[in-house]
């Protein structure tokens, strides 16, 4: 049986007025929803590889000054990469801005897999940038304390 002390896993976060980032449990928590104004949710946790319609999502969403959740099962590395990327192609960030300004809301931990995606995609954002990979993953994985 699950005691009270479970609520913690229902958190949510926002990173921008209307984009939050959570778990599977936030997402099925009507009432941290319902506390955060959530109005729509964006389920990345059976999305194959990356989705170029989850930008399109998330602006439908905060075009109408919606609230939007993205999370996926555990929270902490697919949905904060989604945003990440959304950052950088909507709002033309740059992506340590985009990721830093996710982990200082945030608890993220990107796995590599997901880390290659972005650097490609900073990559093909800005071709010529000089973008190092390995000093990008080397920022991304420098391991936060958040005890």
């Amino acid at each position: 049986a699950h005691s009270g002390g479970d609520a913690r896993l229902a958190e949510l976060f926002g990173i921008t007025d209307y984009i939050f980032v959570g778990n599977l449990n936030a997402a099925y928590n009507g009432r941290t929803l319902c506390r955060n104004n959530i109005d729509s949710i964006i389920d990345m946790s059976n999305v194959p590889g990356e989705s170029g319609d989850i930008n399109e999502c998330i602006d439908a969403s905060t075009e109408k000054k919606k609230r939007v959740l993205v999370h996926c099962r555990d929270g902490f590395s697919l949905a904060p990469t989604c945003i990440i990327q959304y950052l950088m192609v909507k709002q033309n960030m740059r992506l340590i801005a985009a990721y830093e300004l996710l982990r200082a809301k945030y608890p993220v931990n990107i796995r590599e897999c997901h880390q290659n995606v972005l650097v490609s995609l900073e990559k093909a954002l800005r071709p010529g940038g000089n973008v190092d990979p390995e000093c990008f993953k080397q920022a991304i994985s420098r391991k936060v304390a958040w005890t």
